[in-house]
């Protein structure tokens, strides 16, 4: 699920770039309108439904893994030393509404978090890319070139910040500044950032060489390069949060309507707390591994967090326990216990 997503980012930042009018967002950034910045740039539900639709394909696809993995009875299963009868009882035949509200909830909810989080990251990043141009005495040309890029040998415009998180953005500037200071103590520190295009190292080493900083067109083409290679990462991370929270929630809303519908008793579902166990885990979760709750009762973490499943933030889960998160929720539905409640519903 996770390149549908990203493709969807990456078009929508692409679409962003390639209608802008330069001439109308250099007046906007002269002034200072961050929202009609926003406003001129497109960036608004529509620019994101297909990103919103891509994300709802992996709610569905986690909502058909659940069904999947409901236990199912066989014609003779064996309850507390006898057996029921030959026909499964009517209490565990499971079904799937796709209409149900809880759905509906979750789809609009969750659209509406991801489109506002990445619109709040772009109001940010326009606010303070106005200030750092206005401290560098750029003019709102150079500006507005600096957050959608320039036009390259493709036709295309490359390099820009637009789409990245504030932070993110930062991190372009502060190599822009690195190899415009000509002073080889700063310059050298940009061969530590990962993201950085290797096969331009040869013009930084030559401008440290010479004692000189590199020219501004080579730091126009290495920092967009730098950038380009941040909207990828943030694209990969966005898709990877996003299908995984995705498809634990609709594994979460299969097991809940069958709950609501009274196939299903939640006493009789426990819920388990399985961690990914590799360097990448968070801290937090790696002591969560193993947590135990009945169905409706959250996980929490140990700074008090608490999470209905992996990736959930409808409880208030800040960001740092969410991002990236690759944790599984199990689900194990005691058999006995509810063939013998069908038995006695009958």
């Amino acid at each position: 699920m996770e390149p549908a997503i990203r493709r969807a980012f990456e078009q929508a930042v692409n679409g962003v770039r390639s209608q802008v009018q330069m001439n109308l967002l250099a007046d906007l950034l002269r002034a200072g309108d961050v929202d009609a910045v926003l406003t001129a740039l497109g960036f608004d539900a529509e620019r994101f439904s297909p990103m919103t639709e891509a994300v709802r394909d992996a709610f569905l696809a986690g909502s058909d893994a659940g069904m999947k993995e409901l236990p199912t009875l066989s014609m003779r299963q064996q309850v507390r030393g006898s057996y029921n009868p030959a026909n499964p009882t009517p209490v565990l035949r499971f079904g799937f509404d796709l209409r149900n509200q809880g759905v509906e909830n979750w789809l609009s909810s969750n659209s509406s978090r991801l489109i506002r989080g990445v619109v709040e990251d772009q109001r940010q990043l326009v606010r303070e890319l106005l200030t750092r141009g206005m401290v560098a005495g750029r003019n709102p040309r150079q500006t507005a070139l600096e957050l959608v890029g320039r036009i390259g040998e493709t036709g295309r415009r490359t390099g820009g910040v637009v789409g990245l998180t504030a932070q993110q953005a930062q991190y372009v500037a502060n190599v822009r500044a690195q190899l415009a200071s000509g002073d080889p103590a700063q310059m050298v520190g940009y061969f530590d950032r990962k993201r950085r295009d290797r096969r331009l190292d040869g013009i930084v080493k030559r401008a440290i060489a010479a004692g000189k900083p590199v020219s501004q067109a080579d730091i126009d083409k290495i920092a967009g390069r730098y950038s380009d290679r941040l909207l990828a990462l943030r694209g990969e991370n966005i898709a990877r949060t996003e299908s995984l929270t995705a498809m634990n929630a609709g594994r979460e809303e299969s097991y809940r309507q069958q709950i609501e519908a009274g196939r299903l008793a939640p006493e009789n579902v426990t819920c388990g707390w399985s961690a990914t166990a590799d360097r990448r885990t968070r801290h937090s979760h790696h002591l969560m591994n193993g947590q135990k709750q009945q169905f409706g009762v959250p996980f929490q973490t140990p700074s008090g967090a608490l999470l209905r499943f992996p990736g959930d933030t409808s409880l208030g889960a800040p960001a740092e326990e969410t991002i990236g998160c690759r944790c599984t929720k199990t689900y194990k539905v005691d058999m006995a216990a509810e063939v013998w409640r069908g038995q006695q519903v009958r």
